[in-house]
């Protein structure tokens, strides 16, 4: 009996454990002629993708980036997979010859 208690309570804690894993993000924003692009690193999403949108999209607003589409793709957990992401959509919008700004994670707002 205490083995089954053992292993229920076991299987409990398994899945917020698995929770409790940081998954990973970046986000970008194109400029409404497409000229400009700004691009995070690779963070941490610690919020919903709508959350983290509208952070992006207010930070570049406050720098006089108004109207900019910003997107951040379905967080990750394998971090290598986000960073492999971000780069290609780097290498994406240099193809295209588009204006690239990089922008720290760390200069999103904090969840308030």
């Amino acid at each position: 009996m205490r083995r089954a208690i053992g292993l229920l309570a076991t299987a409990a804690f398994v899945p917020a454990m698995a929770h409790a894993q940081p998954r990973w993000t970046f986000c970008v924003a194109s400029s409404k002629s497409g000229a400009d692009v700004w691009i995070t690193d690779v963070f941490a999403a610690e919020r919903s993708r709508v959350e983290l949108e509208s952070a992006f999209k207010a930070m570049l607003e406050r720098s006089g980036a108004a109207g900019a589409d910003a997107q951040c793709p379905q967080p990750r957990e394998d971090k290598t997979d986000a960073v492999n992401a971000q780069f290609e959509a780097e290498e994406f919008n240099r193809k295209l010859g588009t204006t690239l700004h990089t922008v720290s994670a760390g200069e999103l707002p904090s969840r308030q």
